[in-house]
């Protein structure tokens, strides 16, 4: 099965128009902002626009500007991915995202964060939730400024996690890694004024690692390591970082070679579905483009002094996003990142102190709902699931109950039904049911809520139902961001013994190098499916639950990252020049009267 391929008279003339300049926006009205809150507020507000929820104590209009991005940005990547984004098979989940003021609070959310981590995308059970950064206020850009004013450091960290992330939520592609980044950073530089836009711009660091090599500086690596399996093998601990930085940069030059004309960008799907089927990405880049491994690093260096446009152009037609911010009460807002570190499936240690700290933090405050949603969701996950029914229970009997609530307490039901003997069930498997078929009606894209109904019909009835397998595989073509559901549709595939499609999900996660684990698993069962399995088999690993934590997507901070490389390239040269001075002495230099001391 090959990535799905089509092309909408629509997207194409957007494409077109872009390179060429040539669509027209409309009038820019004034963008719709409706505020609603209450006194005594906190920091902690929450902006939902038409695909993304953003939880942020940030300031409010940082936090306006920032859900204006990246729906405009959004909008953006799917005309760029249109010819090999499949059509998804119902609406949408918005995305959750967390936009911290301060990048330390990073740590509070992944304990195991790297050195210059500055974004985190964490896919868990419960869906995948974004983490970002605000570095410095955001400021308007008038159309005039786009290609010159600085860019925005943090602005271009969180575009360019926005469209990586975006790669695994709407596509099958997971490699090469090499496009992966490059189309991340390629996004990174895109910038909105009130009616144009800027695309082909270098992000900050990308742009600061050149000038690194344009200074006299050895790089690390080709594009035969950039397209290799090991791309940082045999390099010192000193050097990988530097080729780590290099490996963006070049990827985003591979990128912007492609993305930056139209003939090539016709045949980039032939380069991705080549790689998806096995191909190897060098030999795939010369089928497709023409481009020798070999000679790709001279013809895309030149390709940088002298073709690489920035282009600025107008805005694809469209009113300005509608956002809708809701202030958080004052005593609501110190609850926020805990409830959203507890979504992102934390370390058993770390949920177990997450309990304790809300058990006594939240009980100080019976009363503020966003105190005992995160008490409760703490205990459904590391607790006492019982302890949670009566708030649980009484918040679902709102008719406002959100999606949220509703799938915690079917959850915490599951729980308690299967630490009970079958006959004892019942009640709570009826209560489970219950809650997922109104979570279902308030977010029906939502791959949580298929998976909770897949685990509700194999605990109720031995088996999965048709509805639920159904459920599981229209999920996973609306969203394919979570490990989780991707395994559960190989599942759900074989059992109504639909071999190709479950052959082309376990393909897609071999693909995925980032995560070895899941790869792992994926070409394991791929070798059980060649050898037979029955139904009882495939439904006997249904009931198996993949090991605790989730899978961490991160953002680098480049510019840091080279920060370290030149101060380390500053002290080789200067040991450099020491040890010639050592061994090579200027005698014009030597002292002719050396000082004495008293």
């Amino acid at each position: 099965m090959v990535l799905p391929f089509k092309r909408s008279a629509a997207a194409v003339a957007v494409v077109c128009a872009l390179v060429g300049g040539a669509c027209f926006a409309q009038e820019a009205g004034p963008q719709s902002i409706v505020v609603t809150g209450q006194r005594g507020t906190s920091a902690w507000v929450r902006a939902e626009s038409a695909h993304v929820v953003v939880l942020s104590d940030a300031p409010r209009e940082d936090v306006a500007r920032l859900v204006e991005h990246l729906e405009r940005l959004d909008s953006l990547l799917r005309v760029y991915t249109d010819d090999y984004r499949p059509t998804s098979a119902g609406p949408e989940s918005k995305l959750n995202l967390v936009y911290l003021n301060d990048v330390r609070d990073l740590d509070l959310v992944a304990a195991d964060r790297p050195a210059n981590g500055i974004a985190l995308f964490r896919d868990c059970t419960d869906g995948t939730q974004g983490f970002l950064v605000r570095t410095a206020p955001l400021a308007a850009i008038d159309d005039d400024k786009l290609v010159k004013t600085p860019l925005d450091e943090g602005l271009s960290y969180v575009s360019e996690a926005y469209a990586r992330h975006f790669l695994y939520r709407h596509t099958d592609v997971r490699g090469p890694s090499a496009w992966i980044e490059g189309f991340a950073n390629y996004f990174a530089g895109v910038r909105f004024g009130a009616t144009q836009m800027v695309i082909g711009r270098t992000p900050p660091g990308v742009g600061r690692y050149f000038y690194f090599l344009d200074q006299g500086h050895r790089y690390n690596l080709d594009y035969a390591d950039i397209l290799g399996p090991r791309p940082f093998a045999n390099l010192s601990d000193t050097r990988r970082r530097a080729a780590g930085v290099e490996f963006e940069a070049r990827s985003w030059l591979l990128a912007h070679y492609i993305l930056g004309a139209g003939e090539r960008r016709r045949k980039l799907g032939t380069f991705l579905n080549a790689v998806h089927q096995g191909a190897e990405p060098a030999a795939a880049l010369r089928d497709a483009f023409g481009l020798d491994v070999g000679d790709a690093s001279t013809a895309l260096w030149r390709y940088r002094l002298q073709r690489a446009e920035v282009m600025r152009v107008e805005q694809p037609p469209g009113p300005r996003p509608e956002i809708a911010i809701t202030t958080m009460s004052a005593t609501s807002g110190g609850f926020m990142l805990a409830d959203a570190a507890l979504k992102a499936c934390p370390a058993p240690a770390q949920g177990e102190a997450l309990l304790r700290t809300l058990t006594a933090d939240a009980g100080a405050v019976p009363n503020v709902e966003a105190g005992q949603l995160a008490v409760n969701r703490a205990r459904v996950d590391w607790g006492d699931p019982a302890a949670a029914l009566p708030w649980l229970e009484k918040t679902a009997r709102r008719a406002d109950a959100g999606a949220d609530v509703l799938l915690l307490l079917a959850r915490a039901h599951l729980k308690l039904a299967a630490r009970l003997d079958a006959g004892a069930r019942a009640p709570h498997l009826g209560a489970a049911r219950a809650g997922i078929a109104r979570a279902r009606e308030r977010d029906p894209g939502a791959g949580a809520v298929a998976l909770a109904a897949l685990d509700l019909s194999l605990l109720a009835d031995g088996k999965p139902s048709p509805e639920a397998l159904d459920g599981v595989l229209t999920a996973w073509r609306t969203g394919r961001d979570s490990r989780t559901l991707a395994r559960a549709a190989v599942l759900a595939s074989c059992y109504q013994v639909d071999v190709p499609r479950a052959e082309h999900i376990l393909r897609t996660l071999e693909n995925d190098v980032r995560d070895p684990a899941t790869a792992a698993w994926a070409a394991a069962f791929q070798r059980r499916l060649d050898g037979g399995l029955s139904l009882a088999d495939i439904a006997a690993e249904m009931r198996l639950v993949p090991g605790v934590g989730g899978f961490s997507e991160w953002t680098i901070d480049q510019v840091s990252v080279m920060r370290d490389v030149e101060y380390n390239a500053g002290l080789e040269d200067a040991r450099g020049f020491f040890e010639q001075q050592m061994q090579n002495p200027d005698p014009s230099k030597a002292l002719l009267n050396p000082p004495t001391s008293r």
